[in-house]
């Protein structure tokens, strides 16, 4: 028999976690926010009921490869190439691939680009500099939470590399008791503190985090990275503090307000986290792009709304609120939409009474092509 959820992780390479949340009506569509809710010189035109990201893309990749081709056929005539000195837009999003060369000693802010280890097709880590001088921790960089956790050597319970305060001499102790608790149920519990912290060249100073004693993982407990980066909103940080990622937006640090996750499967190599940046040779075509939807007016985590579950580009559940977690790999969804879905599987069936499915491992040449559709 084939678990339904391997066969999730290995259809689908961004997983996204679902949630039973009701589809908002037309009326609360219009509060959804925006997909980078920082105020800049762009927020008007982005707020314009016709304004298309990717639109905006087509547009800036398109003048920046004529400018190119117009230096290009200059040099080869021999001429001298003059740039005028002007202020350029902001292009968003921000491509590692074609902007970069072209773009950025026009602009303020930079990217970086850092590998991720795929574990097992469940878990992509990669590294993370915290402290003067720098001290390496593997973390799992997660859209689903906003907190930035990293364990001492005191937590017995916690794998390492483990962070020192005692060697960084930025390290400052808020004194403040810090806990939290997970989807899972798993628990963390440490003191709050600040620090420097450093994803490539991207970097923040006094950056609040907890430095963790306790850690109690109720599955998956012999996980291989030390620590924990959320990359969602700051308000469902426990720490009450804004996060790492947009931290950088705020200080206009970053060359664009994005962030992009590569990641394999079948546990191959070559997955990769972009901040500021998406890297172009990881794709064809063009990127598209959906708005957020906050609920109550409050952006929590990276909710978009999905017309339902495809198979075989036929539509096959209701419409539903999902989350784009990148802290797991299982999709999961609304008992009636799995049992939508799972209908069209030849022989699957309910597994016990945890929500899984089950189907015939005969059955695998036979499965169509599962997919989602956003608006």
């Amino acid at each position: 028999m084939l678990y339904s959820t391997l066969l999730s992780t290995a259809l689908i390479a961004a997983s996204s976690l679902v949630h039973a949340t009701p589809v908002p009506t037309e009326e609360k569509l219009a509060e959804k926010a925006k997909v980078i809710p920082f105020v800049n010189k762009h927020a008007a035109a982005r707020n314009s009921e016709d304004y298309s990201p990717l639109a905006v893309s087509k547009r800036d990749l398109h003048r920046i490869q004529q400018r190119n081709e117009r230096i290009a056929a200059i040099k080869r005539s021999g001429e001298k190439v003059t740039r005028s000195k002007r202020k350029a837009a902001a292009l968003e999003p921000y491509d590692i691939g074609v902007v970069r060369r072209a773009a950025m000693k026009k602009r303020q802010g930079s990217s970086a680009s850092g590998p991720l280890v795929n574990w097992q097709d469940m878990l992509y880590y990669g590294d993370l500099s915290v402290g003067t001088p720098a001290q390496v921790i593997t973390i799992d960089f997660d859209t689903g939470s906003s907190d930035l956790i990293i364990p001492s050597a005191e937590c017995t319970t916690c794998v390492g590399p483990f962070y020192n305060p005692s060697t960084s001499t930025s390290f400052a102790n808020l004194t403040t008791p810090f806990n939290t608790s997970f989807g899972d149920d798993s628990t963390a519990s440490g003191v709050l503190a600040t620090e420097t912290v450093s994803f490539g060249s991207l970097s923040v100073a006094n950056q609040v985090f907890s430095v963790i004693s306790d850690l109690n993982w109720t599955v998956g407990s012999n996980r291989p990275n030390s620590g924990l980066m959320g990359l969602a909103f700051e308000s469902v940080a426990q720490t009450k503090a804004t996060p790492w990622f947009f931290n950088l937006a705020n200080q206009g640090a970053l060359a664009s307000n994005v962030f992009s996750f590569y990641l394999t499967h079948q546990r191959a190599d070559g997955s990769e986290l972009c901040i500021g940046c998406i890297d172009s040779t990881k794709y064809t075509g063009q990127p598209e792009y959906f708005p957020l939807y906050a609920a109550n007016g409050i952006q929590a985590v990276w909710d978009i709304i999905s017309d339902g579950v495809t198979y075989n580009n036929a539509v096959v559940t209701q419409p539903f609120l999902a989350v784009i977690d990148s802290g797991t790999s299982h999709i999961l969804m609304p008992p009636s939409h799995a049992a939508a879905l799972y209908a069209n599987i030849p022989g699957a069936q309910l597994y016990g009474d945890n929500g899984l499915y089950a189907f015939p491992c005969t059955s695998v040449a036979a499965i169509g092509q599962v997919g989602f559709r956003f608006r």
